[in-house]
């Protein structure tokens, strides 16, 4: 299937702005709130988002191969690597061969992790309160039913090969178009 736009009346009254669009506003959602997180994490933790992302996880799910931790943390192989390696080096997570299969390598959190989560997670579950607190439960409950369903509608998006060109990062060169 290849990717045309929509259909759009000629005699709208107006071309669409980054404001009309909910992926950009749910962008600038996110880039409202990520600082306050990003303070509380590097500034009083010392430990990246990503990292609190990874430990997080692995202190809710228990031991996990790396595979599968990039797929909850929703981040490339690269990327996980290096955050496991690096929360390995604080001594926050812990590496193990599997069982019965030694070549499968598990990650857990140490017990210096367990209780870095046992410490930020109130305060990270306190703001994110606090940012939502406007909103009633009924709303924050539709509002996480919608957010699945873009979810679900993207990654299926994603898996169609909607838009077949590929990101090329770091390469010289401008807008061709």
């Amino acid at each position: 299937m290849s990717f045309s736009a929509p259909h759009r009346d000629p005699k709208a009254s107006h071309s669409p702005t980054l404001h009309d669009m909910m992926m950009f506003r749910l962008y600038r959602a996110w880039s409202a709130g990520n600082p306050i997180f990003t303070r509380l994490c590097e500034g009083r933790f010392n430990i990246t988002r990503r990292e609190w992302r990874i430990l997080a996880i692995v202190a809710q799910h228990g031991a996990l191969t790396s595979t599968d931790l990039a797929h909850a943390a929703a981040l490339d192989a690269a990327r996980t690597s290096r955050a496991i390696s690096t929360l390995c080096q604080k001594k926050l997570l812990e590496r193990t061969r599997g069982q019965p299969d030694a070549r499968t390598v598990q990650v857990s959190a140490s017990s210096a992790g367990m209780q870095l989560y046992e410490e930020i997670m109130p305060i990270v579950a306190d703001l994110n309160d606090l940012i939502f607190q406007d909103l009633s439960s009924q709303e924050l409950h539709a509002f996480g039913t919608m957010l699945d369903r873009i979810i679900r509608r993207a990654g299926l998006m994603l898996e169609e090969d909607l838009i077949k060109e590929r990101v090329h990062r770091g390469r010289a060169g401008g807008y061709s178009g």
